[in-house]
């Protein structure tokens, strides 16, 4: 019967492979956060975005089309939270796919709970599932949480109606639902 695919003398020829692809990918996500989320460099979502690009997000419907949504979207979450800031907490990637635990801090004073000392805050924290094909961010999933209504003393605002296509951004909710 021989070898299974992944063993014997056939699996340094396969597995570097699928680990290199694996890594260019995450290296792209981490680039798309570090230069166009936290430098706000909009210049390179043509580089990393593919034209026929359609993001869904809860707070963003209908949702956001092409690079040019992805500008207007990161744009208008730079300008909506001062001081924005993406940590990527953790990664892992599968082939095409590339899972981002993410959280946001701000260093804008409406986030802030009354009396606390000046900083960051934290605003959002999720977990973002993006599709690479190319190179090109060309299919994502977010969700994530709103944590400036925990830090008033609310509970977080969780978004499950995030389930949707959001390729390549990690978003920011620029207000939490009526409760």
């Amino acid at each position: 019967m021989g070898d299974p695919p992944l063993f014997g003398h056939r699996a340094p020829h396969i597995m570097p492979a699928m680990n290199s692809v694996s890594e260019r990918n995450k290296h792209k996500v981490r680039l798309f956060v570090e230069a166009v989320w936290n430098q706000g460099q909009l210049e390179l979502v043509d580089e990393l975005v593919a034209a026929d690009y359609i993001g869904r997000v809860g707070c963003a419907h209908p949702g956001i089309r092409g690079p040019r949504g992805v500008r207007q979207f990161v744009a208008s979450r730079r300008r909506t939270h001062p001081g924005l800031y993406i940590r990527i907490e953790d990664q892992i990637a599968e082939e095409d796919r590339v899972v981002t635990r993410w959280q946001a801090t701000t260093s804008e004073s409406a986030g802030r709970p009354p009396g606390a000392p000046p900083g960051a805050v934290r605003c959002c924290e999720g977990i973002s599932i993006v599709r690479l094909i190319a190179g090109k961010q060309v299919d994502s999933h977010t969700q994530y949480s709103d944590l400036t209504s925990a830090s008033a003393g609310r509970s977080p605002r969780s978004y499950p109606g995030t389930a949707g296509r959001v390729r390549g951004a990690q978003p920011l909710a620029t207000h939490s639902p009526e409760e």
